[in-house]
């Protein structure tokens, strides 16, 4: 009876303790990380095809805006294709236009049938070995190019007009494209910032996909820190924030948390997440890498 009593008074006694604001988890009113100002966005521009560098129109530290041009690299075979596909074009168009050419058929076939004629004559020539067998030769040759263009000009003038159009619309189609792969060996600004890398020098060959040059936008940075996973229990977007950055004099940026990366794993196999506030940059005057301290009031 004496037991039981005391199991009682002791199981209300551990209640009431575990109620008491002293056993409750605590929430920080704010929390405190270190971090630096990164790029919010930076774009990279390769080599679209094998070249050499023809002209630079930028180095490393100009502001450009987007649709400048910063560099022109040169590849003669492009050059070569894009020209054939011109020439290629041009004949599709007349080929779908042209009317049939009666006269222009009439003397291919004046044309192969006297060279016929030369030919059957130097056969029997050469029999009696009134010529050589190089006279022969370039006689059967000769015949042979004007069947070749008499069935040429026939197929031309009896080609179906449907089929003619599809031609001409294929080697538009490839004209383009080698317009299109032209125009992709001027390499210009993706974005408004500054050319924060530049690997390349007029004259100098330069393969496909190599990276040649890289533009950072300025104008709006991050305020990017890791936390422990475990206080994003705590840590909110949208949350109030103040950011210390530590330049000379030091600037503080009052905002809202602007969005937190979810837990991953570092090199060392170490867990963690980012908090990042977004930073107005107009000036340009705060710069990728500056250190920070980022404070998330979470109460």
């Amino acid at each position: 009876m004496r037991t039981s009593a005391v199991l009682a008074v002791l199981l209300l006694f551990a209640q009431a303790c575990a109620n008491t604001p002293e056993t409750r988890e605590l929430t920080p009113h704010a929390v405190e990380m270190r971090g630096e100002l990164a790029a919010s966005r930076s774009v990279s521009l390769s080599a679209p095809f094998d070249g050499t560098v023809r002209r630079l129109v930028v180095r490393e530290g100009d502001a450009v805006h987007e649709g400048d041009e910063l560099l022109e690299l040169t590849n003669p075979e492009l050059g070569h294709n894009l020209a054939i596909a011109r020439a290629q074009r041009e004949l599709a168009e007349r080929r779908m236009t042209a009317a049939p050419d009666d006269a222009a058929i009439t003397q291919a076939a004046a044309i192969a049938a006297r060279k016929k004629a030369t030919r059957d004559r130097y056969r029997a020539l050469y029999a009696t070995r009134d010529v050589t067998l190089r006279e022969l030769e370039e006689a059967e040759n000769e015949y042979s190019a004007a069947l070749r263009d008499l069935a040429a000009m026939r197929a031309a003038n009896s080609a179906n007009p449907r089929i003619a159009a599809i031609e001409a619309e294929r080697a538009r189609d490839e004209e383009k494209l080698a317009e299109e792969r032209m125009r992709s060996m001027t390499l210009r600004a993706p974005i408004e910032g500054v050319v924060t890398h530049l690997d390349a020098v007029e004259g100098r060959e330069v393969a496909g996909r190599a990276p040649l040059i890289e533009v950072t936008s300025m104008g709006a940075l991050e305020a990017r820190a890791d936390v422990d996973p475990d206080l994003l229990r705590v840590i909110r977007p949208g949350m109030s924030a103040e950011v210390r950055i530590m330049t000379v004099p030091p600037r503080v940026v009052l905002d809202k948390v602007a969005y937190v990366v979810p837990s991953r794993s570092g090199q060392q196999g170490e867990r963690h997440a980012t908090v990042v506030v977004k930073i107005s940059n107009p000036d340009h005057s705060l710069q990728p890498g500056t250190p920070v301290m980022l404070t998330v009031k979470t109460q």
